[in-house]
């Protein structure tokens, strides 16, 4: 069907980190190409190994639910799998898992922060007690293993934690009391949804979730759920219409807003629905998978690096991306540098949302006017 919307020079630039993310996720993400050796002049890209994925099954955050789910056969980094790793997979039996389990899991990842550290190039393993579960062969058994666990399980480093439900009774934390007294109902009762009929959609799914949590006068973990809900499409896809729409969080609602001009008489979801589909037309990226690229698109427009770990090294002043949108008056943006509003991004941090100008009194548009007398 065609879509009418149009478009900015916002999209055109997303059509073009689409291609180069995909690019970098055959080449260099599941295959062996050096990152470096990328070839787009694109620093940002070469240095930071955040912006190489453009199906969400091979982020980051979901790499230790693959070394659960397969086996070093069938792994999808088989080929170019370390020690480490293969021992990792290795240690996980799940034979005797059946779908509870495997949503379980989720939910757990998802809930405690999927493991994620930005300032790692190995991320996804943070903080995470899914690590424990090797010798599990039931969700009893899991909750035994969160229940007694004393070290750190949550992460929220790059990441939100669900507003849980207080504690109850012996328990000190409110992520523990719901993973381990509520959770096991919630996927039971999950997994019976799913198996009974056809195929749901996304938001049906959702509405299910959120009808549990109210019922049990908790507030809805709108951003978790929608992560789960991602987790069954990459790994259990007979349940869920992997092509239906899916839901947006902050950073993917900022940057669709960017791409298109919004119809009058259009809702909010109505146009980013129709955004996604436009999407979807044009590069063949379903509406799950193009809202995590927008989510990475919107950081490679505001150039983004974690600058503690593993990219400490990096020259915050040097490292750039190859966007064309030289006004963007957010993130870390070379003119800011080129204009004297900052001395130097190193030692800084990451500034978010339009920090650089509020410290100089600058309005987005007196910001644009000038980078245009500037340039």
């Amino acid at each position: 069907m065609a879509n009418n919307l149009k478009t900015t020079k916002y999209y055109e630039e997303f059509l073009r980190y689409a291609s180069m993310s995909a690019w970098q996720h055959n080449n260099c993400n599941l295959g062996e190409v050096p990152y470096s050796e990328t070839p787009f002049n694109d620093d940002l890209i070469k240095n930071v190994y955040l912006y190489d994925v453009c199906e969400r099954k091979y982020a980051g955050f979901t790499q230790l639910l693959l070394d659960i789910f397969y086996s070093v056969d069938n792994h999808p980094y088989s080929p170019k799998m370390d020690e480490t790793r293969r021992a990792r997979v290795e240690s996980f039996d799940t034979t005797f898992w059946g779908l509870e389990e495997f949503l379980f899991v989720f939910f757990v990842h998802r809930l405690t922060g999927s493991g994620i550290n930005y300032a790692s190039l190995n991320t996804g393993y943070h903080n995470s007690v899914l690590l424990h579960f090797t010798n599990c062969n039931s969700i009893d058994e899991m909750v035994d293993v969160i229940r007694d666990f004393k070290g750190p399980k949550f992460t929220s480093v790059g990441y939100q934690i669900a507003p849980f439900p207080k504690p109850q009774g012996d328990y000190k934390l409110g992520g523990d009391y719901f993973m381990c007294e509520i959770l096991p109902d919630l996927v039971s009762k999950l997994a019976g949804f799913l198996e009974n009929g056809i195929k749901k959609d996304f938001r049906t799914i959702m509405r299910w979730l959120e009808a549990y949590n109210k019922n049990k006068k908790m507030r809805v973990f709108w951003f978790q759920y929608a992560a789960v809900l991602a987790d069954i499409a990459d790994f259990f896809p007979r349940f869920l219409d992997t092509k239906s729409h899916f839901f947006y969080g902050k950073n993917a609602i900022e940057c669709l807003k960017y791409l298109a001009e919004r119809p009058s008489g259009l809702s909010e979801i109505e146009f980013l629905d129709k955004i996604t589909d436009k999407i979807y037309e044009d590069i063949g990226a379903v509406p799950y998978n193009s809202e995590d690229i927008a989510c990475d698109f919107i950081r490679w427009v505001e150039n983004y690096i974690n600058p503690k770990g593993d990219y400490s090294h990096l020259n915050l002043d040097l490292v750039w991306s190859s966007h064309n949108i030289i006004d963007h008056p957010f993130g870390r943006q070379k003119p800011m540098l080129e204009l004297g509003l900052i001395k130097t991004f190193n030692g800084y941090g990451h500034p978010s949302d339009d920090k650089i100008l509020r410290d100089n009194g600058l309005t987005i548009e007196s910001y644009k006017d000038m980078v245009k007398t500037f340039s």
